[in-house]
């Protein structure tokens, strides 16, 4: 039985005097798409359905107040203009079922742009086809259990003049989660994942960004900007490593930049070419970095200070330990493993540990004319028990080091 307690309130009354007692509940599967929660008749107040104009569904959320929650019911939803959200109202998923939003009958993809009236909201359960969301200056924003999928890209774009192919982006928010989602992108329209630019206390956890085929059309899985404290735990990229010949579209699996407190952990990252344009994590001009318990197959690790980043003109406190990188066969470059690279030669690396990482196959090749090597090992920094063979170690003269093989 459907439960929609909206002008029903008789019924109610009538249902209690006969002690009469039911439950409307959402199925319980345990699997990475679907939420174990029970819908109860007391929360289940406001419905939309796929019936419903965009005018009808935003009223519905007009009428919601903070804490209470909008149940979308299974069915494709055509969604051609901005949902209106409102502070502390969530959307989800009325069934086992995902609810579809889609703007696949539009050209390029439709942006959906919040602010503060995303405070504290969550999309939960939902399959967006063509949609994107950027929040900014957004406090507590949620999504979870969703599947985003066909976005199309705009024509005649690269990786460097098309920065709004990415599907999810968190601008100035705080306290973000995006958790146990699905990204896709297809062969004709290749794009990104998620994006934090300025943040602070990201998390982007457990979501699968490709299956290395059909689904794995990935420029970029996870970019990150962030202010401060941004954690990337336990994801899953995995891309299809035939766009890899198309250099114009291809960027690194996890790319990060001028950060400040940023965690890459227990990831699994396949498919991403071992070059300057791949490689499996990239982070450059950051500080209170920690890449650790990743497994990383076909491209390492690449740590950079670039002299154009004015803003951010060093790489330190950087620990890098406890990863998996799997290389088909031994390379002697920065690429293949753990590698790290310095044009700039007015600022400087401080802190940099490399340790117990598992790199067969794989180089650990730690030089350059640029770096200092005493600001290198200082605060315990060196490169210590790591397994190189067969692959190559090369170290600059002078860098701590201890216990490799």
């Amino acid at each position: 039985m459907k439960c929609n307690m909206r002008h029903a309130s008789a019924l109610w009354v009538l249902i209690a005097m006969m002690g009469v007692a039911f439950s409307c509940q959402k199925k319980a599967i345990n699997d990475p798409l679907t939420d174990n929660t029970s819908v109860s008749p007391q929360e289940e107040t406001l419905t939309i359905d796929s019936t419903m104009t965009l005018a009808q569904i935003n009223a519905v959320i007009a009428s919601a107040s903070a804490g209470q929650t909008v149940y979308a019911s299974a069915g494709t939803y055509k969604i051609t203009g901005k949902i209106v959200m409102k502070a502390g109202v969530s959307i989800v998923k009325l069934t086992a079922v995902n609810p579809i939003f889609n703007a696949a009958s539009l050209s390029n993809i439709l942006t959906l742009s919040f602010g503060n009236e995303c405070d504290n909201t969550l999309f939960q359960g939902i399959t967006f086809w063509n949609i994107r969301i950027v929040y900014t200056n957004t406090k507590k924003p949620v999504i979870r259990y969703c599947i985003f999928d066909y976005a199309k890209r705009a024509a005649g774009t690269n990786k460097t003049n098309n920065l709004k192919d990415d599907y999810v982006e968190f601008l100035s928010t705080d306290s973000s989660l995006i958790q146990n989602c699905v990204f896709i992108h297809r062969a004709s329209d290749p794009g990104r994942g998620v994006w934090t630019k300025g943040s602070t206390n990201a998390q982007i956890l457990n979501n699968t960004f490709g299956n290395g085929g059909t689904t794995g059309y990935f420029v970029c899985a996870i970019n990150d900007n962030s202010k401060s404290n941004t954690l990337i735990d336990n994801n899953i990229l995995n891309r299809n490593p035939t766009l890899n010949s198309i250099d114009s579209l291809t960027d690194h699996g996890m790319y990060a930049h001028s950060f400040n407190g940023l965690s890459i952990t227990n990831n699994t990252v396949s498919g991403w070419p071992a070059n300057g344009s791949g490689g499996s994590i990239k982070a450059r001009n950051g500080a209170n970095l920690t890449i650790a318990g990743n497994t990383l197959n076909d491209a390492g690790i690449l740590l950079y200070e670039y002299v154009s980043d004015t803003a951010n003109p060093w790489l330190n406190y950087v620990v890098v330990q406890d990863n998996t990188i799997n290389i088909a066969s031994p390379v002697n470059d920065i690429y293949h493993g753990i590698g790290y690279y310095r044009d700039n030669t007015t600022d400087s690396e401080y802190s940099i540990n490399i340790t117990n990482n598992k790199l067969p196959n794989g180089a650990l090749n730690i030089t350059g004319n640029n770096l200092n090597v005493a600001n290198f090992n200082a605060g315990g920094g060196g490169v210590f028990n790591n397994d190189v063979a067969p692959g190559y170690f090369i170290l600059k003269a002078g860098i701590n080091n201890s216990g490799n093989y």
